[in-house]
Formats: C-alpha cells, structure tokens, sequence
C-alpha cells in the first residue's frame, strides 16, 4: 500500500509536534521553608553550638543571601512575602496580628494564575481562624467563662490563593495534640476549611507530613508549596527523642538572645533546632527521591531574629528589635538548572517584600496585576551577582523607626540618631552619626519619603502640623478630679473609655484637654493602655514614644498651652500600638507635686487613612470608669461627665 506525500508529511508533522510537546520543559516547582524564630547565630555555619546538618548543607550547596531582611515579629515578615507590600500598606505591622484583606493579590494567588498547584502547611498568622460552625461551637464552649469575648472570624488561607491548606491561625501555640495558646481557646488546626481540632502529632512533624503528601501529589506539574514551619517559636516544646540527643548540661553552655533564658530552656531550644533540621532533611531527601531537586527552586529562611533561647550572634540584637540581628535573616537559594549552586554568597540588599516579584520571575511566569508594589524583583542581579536594584528598607517598632541601605543603617529615637556604617560594621557597634550629618541627613529623607508614602502614623516622632485642628469641645465633657500627695516616682491610673475595635500602624488619635484654674499645670496625660487591672497597665504612651504635634512626650505629662481655662487639641500617632485593639483608655497621673488636678476632656477619636473618625469618648454613653480607692499617694479620684457650658464656668 503506497502512503501519499500529504499523508506522510501529516503524520511527520504530527510525529515533530508530540516529540516537541514531549520535551517543553516543566516550569521550575517553588518549595519556600521559612523557620519561625530562627536567628542568625542559631545555625552551625553562623557559628551555633548545635549540630544543623541539613541547613548547613543547603547553604555550601546553593547561593546565601547575605543581606536578607525580614521584620522583627512573624506575622509582618509573612505578609511582606505574600504581597510583596509593606506591613503599614497591608494592617499587618509592626506588631503581630492583622488579616490580610481579600484585595490583596497574594504569591499564591500569582502562581495558580500561572498554572502552579498551590499549597501552604504550616503557621499562617497573617489572620484569624475561619467562622464556621464547627469552630464557633469550639470557640463558644472554650470562652464560655468569658460570654462577651466576639469570634471575629478570618478568610482563611485557601481565600488567598492556595489550593491546599494544613495551618493554624494563631501564633504561639501548644506544640503537642492540643493546638491552643497558652492552654486557652480553642485548638487551631485546619484542612482548608475543614476545622481539625483532634489530629495528634508533634505540630512541625505534622506540617512535614502534610508538605511531603503535596509534594507527591503534585510532582507532575509546577507547584509552588510554602512551609512555615512553628520551630523553634515559643512555647518550648520538645520532643522526648530529640531531648535526648542534647546533653542536660549543654543548656549552660549555649549562647541566648537573653540573659533570663535558663539553662533547661536552651537545651529545650536546641532540641527544637534538632527537630527543624530533621524535618528540612526530610523535604530535601524527598525532592531528590522524585527526581525534582533540579528544577525546584528552593528557600530557605526565617521570619525575624532569635527568641530569648536562640541566638542571633553576631548580629546586635534578637527578635522584637530593629537592630539586624532582629530583622537580617540567615537565607539560601538552592535551584540547579538556574545555577543557584556552589556555596556562594550574594550580598546584595534584599528580603522578603522582594521574593513574590523575584520568583515570578525566576520561573517565567507573568506578573498579575496588583496593588503597587514596594517589592523589587533581584532576579537579574543575584543571576548576574551584581548589584541590587532594591535601594532601602523601612522599619518601625516601638520608640524608634531604621532604614537601611547597602551600606548604611540609620536608627531615629524621639531624642538622637544612631548611625552605623554596615559594610564596615555590620555588628552595629559604632554609632557614627556625629561624625557623618551629610549622611544622617539624606537617610532621614528617605525615612520621611517612606514614611509619607505609607500614611505611616509614627508615634516617636513629632504628628505633622497638617493634621493639627482647633479644638472644639461640644455638648458634654469629662472632668476628672485628683488630689496628689506624691512622690515623683507614683503613678495613677484612671481608666475613661474603653473601645473593641481595632487600628492600623496609619491611625492617628486626637483629643481636647483643659485644664481648671487652680489645677496642677503638669504631671499628667492621655494614654491607651493594656491590660485589666490598671494599677499594674501596660502604658503605650511612654518616655520617647507617643509624641504629639508639638513634638512633647506624652509621659512628660507636658502643660496645656495656653494655660488654666484654655482648651488644647492634641493629635498622637499609633503607629507602635498596631495591629490591634488598643482596649482601654486612660488618664495617668504621676507625681511630684502636692495639689490638686482637675482636668477636662473631650473628642478623644481615632482617626483613620481615609479620613473617618471612630469616637472613643465623647459623651457620658462612652464613660468606662472604675471606682479607684485612696492611697497615700492619690485621693479624691472623682470621673463624672458634665456639660460643656458647666466647664466653661468652672474654666
């Protein structure tokens, strides 16, 4: 039979198509391990007294990124790879807390437009647990001492992009079966929406499980699978077999974040670190089982510095400071076919807002669309090993805010600056600021530029005078009366207010003040405060954090301008109290000075972003106060609402 040239060529050209089919070459899987807590000094290569194997061979196999930068606390960090957006943009810094709004276009969601199978097990702390009725019978019955407290209710993770979800939602929780913070509220353990409160395990033994399942399920086409493991994040848990490998008298021996970690608690923390690296060693050993090490392009990093436990040696400072050893985070890339290989360093300036631009790239994918972006995609240069394209970055934390440059780190207090000359000093252990102004000066321009480009409402450094206003006291007011017999060290707190909402770190709170003739002039201010018994309150506006507009400390207990009978407006940023409620709100008075206070409040508002104001107080319906007894120090202490008109008389 004779096979015409039309079908011969049909079938050749059929026959060309099915092999080039055949060899179009996978886009490279992603697998990101991002440890919890973990500090520079904690790995054996960065001189940590516990043995790290895996991670350290991950590090002489791939490329480290020497100058990575993450936030001081988890949940900024997380969200800053998911968005690619700084915290202040997204609620979610620079404390812990916040939910991710459903407008955010996340990593996730970029790779699955791209055809990537998505996946994240692990700590997700970038929202609360989902409300749905399994949950909220949980929820119910572990608070049920508690009927006011409110379930909030989150997206959850797989509202975010990712196909497949093992997580909890919180952070700090129980290492073993129960899931719960502090043995309170209800287990968080979730399969996507699928509320999971009797799965038992170690939790990071769990999250390994969970990863590896997606990995197998996933090895025929790109994924990009996201391990935020809970090791080695308080409480310090361990697992009897790992204990075992840490001699008992180790922990005396180990180097800590803090002088107050026992000796018990570092061995805990090294058993942990144990742990962390055997469950790496089981990722790894997995992508080269299924033949997928070459094209998987892997990460490896933390979320912030060392807890009091670890270590972040030699870098100055740990977790919850801005200093790098809180927010410079020991990272490595490891993909062979894009020669990220050999053991190598990069010391370009980079970090976790870069990586969901960065990785996009990397893979050839295309870039959604977004919100505006403040991540940089490093590809061509860490490629090319040449110099970054990313030009600073921004921090505020309590009391102080940093940037950074390649070779520069500027801290600014409410009363000095701190400059240290990072490629020379990379410990910060020089404060160069006198002797550099020029430089000084041109980095506090690009911290206002930061600042300005955030709406950022920072609380250590003076409110702009745009946002100042006449005060306007109107229909009823509150009078508080103190009589003081006081030493300067004593403190009262009286409680006005309380409020169950929530402010971002781009929230400012105004207020009027007045003051009687006859008042004590000073010694006494405004400040949200935490906790339920106020005469042990944690006070957010404190010496050098919560300055208003006329640049005056807060707990300097400044005098009204203007004088007795003389009506003051005052606007504070909130930027060091966010995310979160900030609950309770107080006078306080100190002492100093025998006599008596009267003082007069009203319009005590928050106001947000986009221009609206919640009320905090503004008439008797909102009075929160407590009866407070008399002691040596303070008596009379009388809170009572009258009207405007009343005031001016007594004014």
């Amino acid at each position: 039979m004779k096979i015409s040239a039309f079908l011969l060529a049909t079938f050749s050209l059929l026959f060309l198509s099915s092999v080039a089919f055949a060899v179009t070459p996978q886009k490279p899987n992603i697998v990101y391990l991002l440890a919890d807590d973990l500090g520079w000094g904690d790995l054996g290569r960065n001189g940590g007294k516990i043995p790290t194997p895996a991670i350290d061979k991950l590090f002489t196999r791939g490329v480290e990124l020497n100058n990575f930068m993450g936030w001081c606390v988890c949940s900024p960090t997380r969200a800053m790879l998911l968005t690619a957006r700084h915290p202040f943009r997204v609620g979610t810094g620079p404390e812990v807390g916040g939910e991710l709004a459903a407008e955010e276009t996340t990593i996730a969601a970029g790779f699955k437009a791209n055809g990537y199978r998505t996946g994240v097990f692990g700590k997700w702390h970038n929202g609360d647990d989902p409300d749905t009725p399994e949950y909220r019978a949980a929820f119910t019955d572990a608070w049920k001492s508690m009927p006011n407290k409110k379930l909030k209710g989150g997206l959850g993770a797989n509202a975010h992009g990712f196909d497949e979800a093992w997580v909890y939602y919180g952070g700090g929780a129980d290492y073993f079966n129960r899931r719960t913070v502090q043995g309170r509220g209800p287990v968080s353990w979730w399969h996507n929406r699928e509320f999971r409160p009797n799965e038992t395990g170690y939790t990071d033994d769990l999250i390994t499980r969970r990863a590896l399942e997606f990995i197998r399920e996933s090895k025929d086409a790109p994924f990009f699978c996201y391990v935020p493991f809970h090791c080695v994040h308080a409480p310090l848990q361990a697992k009897d077999e790992d204990l075992a490998e840490i001699e008992p008298t180790v922990g005396a021996a180990l180097p800590s974040a803090s002088s107050k970690a026992t000796p018990e608690e570092k061995r805990t923390h090294a058993a942990m670190l144990r742990a962390l690296d055997k469950n790496v060693a089981v990722i790894l050993a997995e992508l080269d089982r299924l033949g997928l090490t070459e094209n998987t392009i892997l990460v490896f990093t933390s979320d912030n510095g060392a807890m009091e436990a670890g270590s972040s040696l030699p870098l100055r400072g740990a977790k919850h400071t801005i200093y790098d050893g809180g927010v410079r985070l020991p990272t490595v890339f490891h993909w062979p076919k894009g020669g990220l290989t050999g053991g190598t360093k990069w010391d370009g300036l980079c970090g976790s807002l870069d990586m969901f631009p960065t990785l996009i790239a990397m893979t050839d994918s295309k870039m959604p669309s977004t919100r505006p972006l403040d991540g940089r995609n490093i590809w061509p240069a860490l490629r090319a090993r040449t110099e970054s394209p990313v030009d600073s970055y921004y921090w505020a934390w309590h009391g102080q805010d940093a940037i950074r440059t390649a070779q520069w780190k500027l801290h600014r207090f409410f009363d000095r600056f701190e400059l240290y000359d990072i490629r020379n000093d990379e410990c910060e252990t020089t404060n160069v600021a006198d002797a550099n102004p020029v430089v000084v000066q041109s980095l506090v321009t690009k911290m206002n530029a930061w600042t300005s480009s955030l709406g950022a409402a920072t609380s250590h450094v003076a409110t702009p005078m745009s946002l100042d206003a006449k005060p306007a006291p109107e229909g009823e007011v509150l009078e508080v009366t103190v009589t003081a017999e006081s030493k300067p060290k004593d403190r009262l707190i009286v409680p006005i207010a309380s409020w169950s909402g929530s402010q971002q770190a781009t929230d400012w709170i105004e207020f009027d003040l007045a003051i009687a003739p006859g008042s004590l002039a000073r010694g006494f201010f405004y400040s949200p405060f935490r906790g339920n018994d106020h005469r042990a309150a944690q006070l957010f506006f404190k010496r050098g954090d919560g300055i208003d507009q006329f640049g005056r400390e807060q707990a300097n207990g400044p005098e009204i301008r203007g004088g007795s009978g003389v009506w003051e407006h005052r606007v504070v940023g909130l930027s060091s109290t966010a995310p979160g409620p900030i609950g309770q709100h107080a006078l306080v008075f100190f002492g100093g000075t025998p006599g008596t206070y009267k003082v007069y409040l009203d319009n005590l508002r928050i106001c947000h972003a986009d221009g609206s104001k919640t009320a905090l107080w503004t008439d008797h319906s909102q009075t929160r106060a407590r009866n407070i007894e008399d002691s040596a120090a303070f008596k009379d202490v009388d809170v009572r609402t009258i009207t405007l008109s009343d005031a001016d008389a007594r004014l």
